[in-house]
């Protein structure tokens, strides 16, 4: 049994006072508490209490200290001091040799956790693992998790479904949950893969559930997601709802028409029941469009959606660069993608160079930077509370006017002609209300420092917001990642690492006309640990969250403060990007596997962070 201490009396106290104080402006996005461990270097319990059996790979989670990326989080509406969340964990690779859905539950505000796992995994023989139909269809890997309430105590809990050989038959699923998050109920495949490895792949999943308090719709379960066609193929969105509380679920509709290469849809419904989904449009050449966050509309309860539009068009803040060795770095991506040990971050159309990460050995790039992956991505919310029907987004971008040449072949803006080109990224704003959208302004804006992964959340008349930033970088600069100083290399021209990223957060209580901003990291991570690919190349997940109710959020990122760092004897320079890792070099020279990878190397975890506002 786990104990209230003192600061979670604050936090809950601050709950309670939440609907006394939801009229009064909030003069900052105040941080209560310090810092909190969501996944905690401790044992993990099954679904519904369920016994651990022998072989069970749960039995390792948390003692094992293995990585945790791409968080989501969910304030329960009808008891703030609950709060789930999920994320990518690889706490079940050592055992059932891939990763799964993480699901974590606080009763106390986000100051204490209790971590499991989505049931359904390999080795799970608990009867509601039995009857996972992820189980049944032998699926191996679980992931890209997302969360939504109803106003009656029911979660709903989204992510993919895959196996890294074949057959593929990467699918997406919603699991659904009751008695406040506490008891598993069911799990329901909602769009079906293919088994070939270049065939369908449903990934990049969206749920939102119709809370809106004068909505003829209250309780409609909605859904969204990418579709992978394969090589060649033209990505869409994809979209199905539940009417009857995540029990069946409509056959999925394809809403992106017009678009050749779309990703990361989000999904907000406001107080009145219409629902919007917006969605990255990537600039293609093949279908003669640009960068623009479009979005479709449901008057009916999801039945029927309009034609996409445009909410915003916008300059692109995606990292790339290029391999020292493309044929080595692709292989070497497989295999780690193969192995449960990290993506394959392919190289896409728009990108400027054939590597969208680098790392060191073959994961290596010209410029000598490491960092991780990361592109442009909007996320989009509605007040359900709220007496007007107005609509909220937030999106990273390059900021107009800090673009110059790439001092290198790292590059994160649109080039000119030939020219590679770096910029700021900075979070923007804009709402759709009577008049259409607004002007899109910047959150926060500041004269250093690359902002993002953004999201956005909106309830009783506050917005929060959460993203990434590195305006407290000691070596910023446009030129680098961040993590990165390129003035300062070793021998072998790789950049010194520095610890160069923190979360920030803001609050609103005009509609996003002013924002209240505060630093939610008490720590500044270096975000660049080669934790993947067999120790050799960095990944931070692809997304942050935060959830609130009222005055009240909870935000959720990535955060490698508590990896142990190292040196990896295998490669010459980088060293400040290396894990701790034990290796034996045998009578050829070869070296063998890491023998203590449970040492705190691969200890990358999920963080959270209570703000009132």
């Amino acid at each position: 049994m786990r104990h209230i201490s003192i600061r979670s009396a604050w936090i809950a106290a601050a709950v309670a006072g939440l609907t006394a104080v939801s009229m009064q402006p909030a003069a900052a996005a105040t941080p209560v508490g310090g810092n909190v461990a969501v996944t905690v270097d401790a044992a993990y319990v099954k679904a519904n209490n369920s016994p651990v059996a022998q072989g069970d790979a749960i039995a390792t989670c948390g003692t094992n200290r293995r990585q945790q990326n791409e968080p989501s989080a969910a304030v329960d509406p009808r008891n703030a001091t609950i709060i789930v969340a999920g994320s990518n964990d690889y706490c079940t690779v050592e055992v059932a040799g891939g990763t799964w859905a993480g699901y974590y539950r606080s009763s106390n505000s986000g100051a204490s956790w209790v971590d499991s796992l989505l049931p359904g995994y390999p080795t799970d023989t608990s009867p509601e693992g039995l009857a996972s139909p992820l189980h049944q269809r032998g699926i191996t890997n679980a992931g890209d998790p997302v969360q939504a309430w109803d106003n009656q105590g029911r979660l709903f809990y989204m992510g993919n479904a895959f196996n890294r050989v074949a057959p593929q038959n990467a699918s997406v699923w919603v699991a659904t949950y009751d008695n406040d998050g506490a008891r598993y109920v069911r799990t329901r495949i909602v769009g079906r893969g293919t088994p070939a490895l270049n065939g369908r792949f449903n990934d990049k999943t969206a749920i939102e559930v119709d809370r809106g308090v004068n909505s003829p719709y209250q309780g409609n379960v909605y859904a969204a997601w990418s579709v992978f066609q394969g090589v060649g193929g033209n990505n869409s969105i994809y979209f199905t709802r539940s009417t009857d509380h995540g029990n069946i679920f409509s056959q999925m509709a394809k809403i992106s028409t017009g678009s050749k290469n779309v990703q990361f849809a989000d999904i907000a419904v406001t107080s009145n029941g219409t629902v919007y989904i917006a969605y990255r449009q990537f600039e293609s050449n093949r279908g003669h469009q640009e960068s623009e966050i479009a979005y479709v509309v449901s008057h009916d309860g999801g039945r029927t959606f309009t034609e996409p539009a445009v909410a915003a068009s916008f300059e692109p803040f995606d990292a790339a660069d290029s391999a020292g060795d493309p044929e080595a770095a692709e292989e070497a991506h497989e295999q780690a993608y193969e192995n449960a040990d990290g993506p394959e971050s392919e190289a896409s159309e728009e990108s400027v160079g054939d590597s969208r990460d680098c790392g060191s050995g073959p994961f290596a790039c010209q410029s000598g930077f490491v960092f991780f992956r990361h592109d442009s991505q909007p996320r989009i919310t509605a007040d359900p509370k709220a007496a007007d029907q107005r609509v909220y987004l937030v999106y990273d971008a390059t900021i107009p006017g800090t673009e110059v040449a790439s001092q290198t072949t790292y590059n994160t803006a649109d080039p000119v002609g030939d020219t590679l080109r770096v910029g700021q990224g900075g979070v923007y704003f804009t709402s759709l209300g009577s008049a259409g959208w607004a002007t899109p302004r910047l959150v926060a804006p500041t004269p250093r420092g690359h902002q993002f992964f953004p999201d956005i959340n909106a309830d009783g008349g506050v917005l929060h917001t959460v993203w990434h930033d590195s305006r407290l970088d000691p070596a910023y600069s446009v030129q680098y990642p961040p993590g990165n100083d390129g003035a300062h290399r070793d021998a072998a021209g790789f950049a010194s690492a520095t610890a160069g990223l923190d979360t920030f957060g803001a609050s609103s209580t005009n509609g996003g006309s002013s924002w209240a901003i505060s630093r939610l990291s008490t720590v500044s991570q270096m975000p660049n640990y080669e934790m993947f690919g067999d120790r050799r190349v960095p990944f931070h997940g692809d997304y942050n969250y935060v959830s609130s109710v009222g005055h009240f959020a909870f935000n959720v990122w990535t955060d490698n403060r508590q990896v142990v760092g190292g040196d990896d004897p295998r490669y010459a320079g980088g060293e400040g990007f290396d894990v701790k890792q034990c290796r034996v070099q045998d009578a050829s020279g070869a070296w063998g596997p890491d023998t203590c990878p449970n040492a705190g190397g691969l200890d990358q975890d999920i963080f959270g962070q209570a703000t009132t506002g």
